[in-house]
């Protein structure tokens, strides 16, 4: 789905992408990152992740976004070379091969996704056994997703129960969560690994 001008701004602030960065660099210390060679970022906005996965941890880095003028941003502020690589894809339908990556971040994407349960089963093509997903997202109250799903068909709408059985229905285990409320909704941090 793509973002309302509003949301694009709110997202493309280059603090929240620090931030984003402090959340990977924190949820990825203890994990074995020596035989990791390629990620995927899954709505990468600017881009800034993705180059930070590239730079600091010497990966091969696909940034990925479904609005084609969030990769031109990426390329913009961020120089493609044969580590880091932007491209336009839909997280329900990945043009990757199966087993590709190593490393997939995702980062408050899955509420813009209405299948969401799809890309969840795309991510899990096409990560490596034994690979990390780092997630971090919206979730809220199950009386929340009963009333809004019927009613949002262009957003992802699920509470940290849906997400987490579907996660666990396609071969992720937790290794790490972390949840904070905000009013009507909580914002979680998951580490999964694929079995």
């Amino acid at each position: 789905m793509k973002m309302t001008a509003l949301e694009k701004k709110f997202v493309n602030r280059r603090k929240k992408a620090e931030r984003n960065i402090t959340k990977i660099r924190e949820q990825l210390e203890g994990v074995d990152l020596q035989n990791m060679t390629r990620a995927l970022e899954i709505g990468c906005a600017t881009g800034l992740a993705s180059a930070f996965l590239a730079k600091q941890y010497r990966m091969e880095v696909y940034g990925t976004d479904f609005d084609p003028a969030e990769i031109e941003i990426a390329r913009q502020m961020n120089k493609e070379n044969d580590q880091l690589h932007f491209q336009i894809e839909d997280a329900a339908r990945l043009s990757f091969a199966d087993n590709s990556f190593d490393l997939i971040v995702s980062q408050n994407v899955f509420h813009h996704i209405p299948n969401w349960p799809q890309a969840v089963r795309e991510i899990a093509r096409v990560l490596k056994p034994g690979g990390y997903l780092l997630w971090l997202d919206l979730v809220f109250p199950r009386i929340i997703v009963q009333l809004f799903t019927p009613l949002v068909k262009n957003y992802g709408v699920y509470s940290q129960a849906d997400i987490q059985t579907v996660f666990a229905d396609n071969g992720f285990k937790m290794i790490r969560a972390e949840r904070k409320v905000h009013g009507l909704f909580s914002r979680c941090q998951f580490l999964l690994k694929k079995s």
